[in-house]
């Protein structure tokens, strides 16, 4: 892409969210939705990310897609949706600048999201790099109420330094991780000790990347408080999700 199309991409915000729900596996039922940018420009929204870093609009790539994400999701929250979460990415390198807290207050300022749903979820594999630099923010946004989680963890040393550091509210173990779980007392083990850590730390545990029902029995066994993956729902336009909220509920057999 040339950069004059990545310049018209970010300025006339050609790109939209996807949505994948985040599930409580005791419940089996969504306690809230990871927003996913979406544009038919690129089939991977991680070379977008990394083409911007390239150029001065990265940071404003970000915000874009953070407020154009906070407007859709702010469209739907009415009656049980007031109590689930919004998970939303954000680069060490943007968590890192000085008024992105300010900016996040203000993206939410006129909408019916509280701090308090919001999870900002790191998404660097090299958080190690930027750790001083984000510190404050992360520091002064969860004195404001918003949470903060560190994705694939297990793909790199780095996000298991990270977890010490900045003492996340949720981890998030990488997906490969549950592939084959059922199948692999290695994996089990593996996931059990970051399981044990949380449950130590009052930390709340994420595994990623659930497709067969018995991995997702065995992360219940190994237990696994919460669940992403292609077994329980794929990322979908919001519309798509109000309207078939429901229907994972009635496979909750699939877990007992």
């Amino acid at each position: 892409m040339s950069v004059t199309k990545l310049h018209d991409l970010i300025t006339n915000e050609k790109f939209e969210h996807y949505f994948q729900a985040l599930y409580d596996l005791k419940s089996l039922s969504p306690v809230g939705y990871e927003a996913l940018l979406r544009t038919r420009l690129f089939k991977n929204p991680e070379i977008l990310f990394e083409k911007a870093s390239q150029t001065h609009r990265f940071f404003e790539l970000e915000v874009r897609s953070i407020r154009k994400a906070l407007i859709a999701y702010d469209s739907i929250v009415t009656g049980a949706w007031d109590e689930k979460r919004l998970l939303i990415n954000v680069y060490p390198a943007n968590l890192a600048q000085l008024d992105f807290p300010e900016f996040l207050d203000c993206a939410i300022q006129d909408t019916k999201i509280r701090p308090n749903q919001i999870i900002l979820e790191i998404n660097e594999p090299d958080i190690m790099q930027q750790i001083e630099d984000v510190h404050d923010n992360v520091k002064a946004l969860k004195n404001k109420g918003y949470s903060l989680a560190i994705d694939d963890v297990g793909k790199g040393v780095s996000s298991l330094k990270a977890i010490v550091e900045l003492k996340p509210d949720f981890v998030k173990m990488d997906r490969y991780f549950a592939q084959h779980l059922a199948k692999s007392s290695r994996k089990q083990e593996m996931v059990r000790s970051i399981v044990n850590y949380c449950l130590h730390t009052d930390t709340k545990f994420v595994l990623e990347g659930i497709e067969v029902p018995e991995d997702l029995a065995m992360a219940k066994s190994i237990g696994v408080s919460y669940v992403q993956g292609f077994l329980l729902a794929r990322p979908e336009p919001l519309e798509v999700i109000q309207r078939y909220e429901g229907v994972y509920h009635e496979n909750s057999d699939m877990v007992n």
